[in-house]
Order: C-alpha cells, then sequence, then structure tokens
C-alpha cells in the first residue's frame, strides 16, 4: 500500500487517529444521502432484522433501520464505534441493536441470523472482497437480501471482468465485475445499478436462495 493510500485508508476507510477523527465526522455529514438511497431499494419492513457491515457512525441504523425490530452494525474503527454507539445509546439499552468492533472475514454472529445485510461505502477498502461476500452470505436467512455500494461508476473500464484497483488503493467494479463477484458468492436474482447520489456509486443486490427441497 503506498503512501496516498495509507493515508486515504486512515482518513476514510479505517479512521484512526487525528486525520481519523476528522474523516469520520466529514462522512457522518456526507453519507446519510447513501444510505436513503440505498434502502429505497430494498423495501424494509418493521420485522426486518439487519446487519450493516462497515457500520461508520451507524447511519444506516439510525434512519432507514428505526422502524426495524433489531438492527447491528460492525466496524473496525474505534473511533467510528464511539459515534455509532453515542447514535445508538437508547436502541442497544432497550436490547433491540448492538454495535460490535470486528472483522469482516469472521462476523460474530451465527449462519442465517440476518434478513438483510447491507455495506455502504466500506467494499472497496476490504482486502478481500470475495471472502466478506461469503461471510454476508452465510449471516442472511434464505430469502435475504444483500444491498451493498461496490465503489463508483465508471472507474472500472465498461464491461471488465475483473476489479481493478484506483489510485488510492481501493477497489472499483464494473457492472460485470461486481455482478460476477455476487453470483460467485451464491447470490441469486443480482441486479447492479448506478445510485442516484454525487458520486453516482454502483449498488449491487442480490438474494440468499432457499435450500433446494427434495421431492
Amino acid at each position: 500500500m503506498g503512501l496516498r493510500s495509507r493515508w486515504w485508508n486512515t482518513f476514510f476507510g479505517v479512521p484512526r487517529g487525528p486525520i481519523g477523527w476528522l474523516g469520520a465526522r466529514i462522512m457522518r455529514k456526507s453519507n446519510p444521502t447513501f444510505y436513503r438511497a440505498v434502502a429505497a431499494k430494498l423495501d424494509l419492513q418493521p420485522h426486518d432484522e439487519l446487519l450493516d457491515v462497515g457500520c461508520g457512525s451507524a447511519g444506516m441504523l439510525v434512519e432507514p433501520g428505526a422502524p426495524l425490530r433489531y438492527v447491528a452494525g460492525l466496524d473496525a474503527s474505534k473511533i467510528q464505534l464511539e459515534l455509532a454507539r453515542e447514535c445508538m445509546a437508547d436502541r442497544i439499552a432497550e436490547g433491540t441493536a448492538e454495535v460490535v468492533e470486528g472483522d469482516v472475514m469472521a462476523l460474530p454472529w451465527d449462519d442465517e441470523r440476518f434478513s438483510v445485510v447491507t455495506s455502504i461505502n466500506a467494499m472497496k477498502f476490504f482486502p478481500d472482497p470475495a471472502g466478506a461476500l461469503r461471510e454476508m452470505h452465510r449471516v442472511l436467512r434464505p430469502g435475504g437480501r444483500l444491498a451493498i455500494t461496490m465503489g463508483e461508476f465508471g472507474y472500472a473500464p465498461e464491461g471488465s471482468t475483473e476489479a481493478v484497483v484506483d489510485a488510492f488503493g481501493q477497489w472499483q467494479w464494473s457492472d460485470v465485475s461486481a455482478r460476477s463477484l455476487l453470483e460467485g458468492a451464491g447470490f441469486t436474482d443480482v441486479e447492479i445499478s448506478v445510485l442516484p447520489v454525487f458520486s453516482k456509486a454502483l449498488l449491487a443486490r442480490g438474494t440468499k436462495p432457499a435450500p433446494a427441497t427434495v421431492e
């Protein structure tokens, strides 16, 4: 990882130190448009139980997650987790939410725990995106829905079959490579679209299929 990539990761990937303190607060102000746009694609229902991977300051859990039965967030940044726990203090106390420090490669929940999994502006920082998706698939129930942003539309060459790394060390996908990644992790009904937000984020959605029945 080069100097620019390390700086960017400290600022926006896994915020830490004074730079991360500033980056976390910038994201807290700028990311709500992403959360609302993703939530609009998910048809969230009161009975849903949602996990947001790379939850940051809990923006997905606070507003879109407010009507849901249970919400959980995971992040690797202590700065972000402090902000998230402040925002979610009431629900955490009620027992209808949790925010934990952890590794996306070993999500600390049982198989089939959640009906919805999201990840907003985090996949591009994960060292092993395919492994992260397999973990998200594991904790989803059959029929559960996934919605993740996968970099910015147009950075990866149109139709490219492999992800590329941009100048800041972030993964970027085309519609083709994003679809391939989700299907490789076991998701079906995959849909790729562009979110109507300022950065034209690429949104990938999929479903965890129900087990085949034996007649």
